[in-house]
């Protein structure tokens, strides 16, 4: 798959990340479907969270795991950044 975008991203449609994702599974319909996730949060809430898991097993504690880790890592984020360079709130 290339690093390319199915769909054109308008900067202000958030709609288009999962018009993209809908490309991205149809596109591997014979690949093992394992799971997909798209989250988009509101303007200056940090990057999307965008996964697509071609898994023949679909192990779903893999995918439910994989999508935790990456949450908490954004809220990782957040919280280092609400305290700030010296680490205090």
């Amino acid at each position: 798959m290339s690093d390319q975008p199915l769909v054109e991203r308008p900067t202000n449609d958030p709609s288009s990340f999962f018009k993209e994702m809908a490309q991205a599974i149809e596109h591997n319909r014979n690949q093992g479907f394992g799971g997909a996730v798209v989250i988009v949060p509101p303007t200056g809430g940090g990057d999307n969270i965008e996964l697509l898991i071609l898994d023949s097993k679909a192990d779903i504690a893999q995918f439910w795991s994989t999508i935790k880790t990456r949450i908490d890592i954004r809220l990782a984020d957040l919280d280092q950044k609400a305290r700030g360079p010296f680490g205090g709130r």
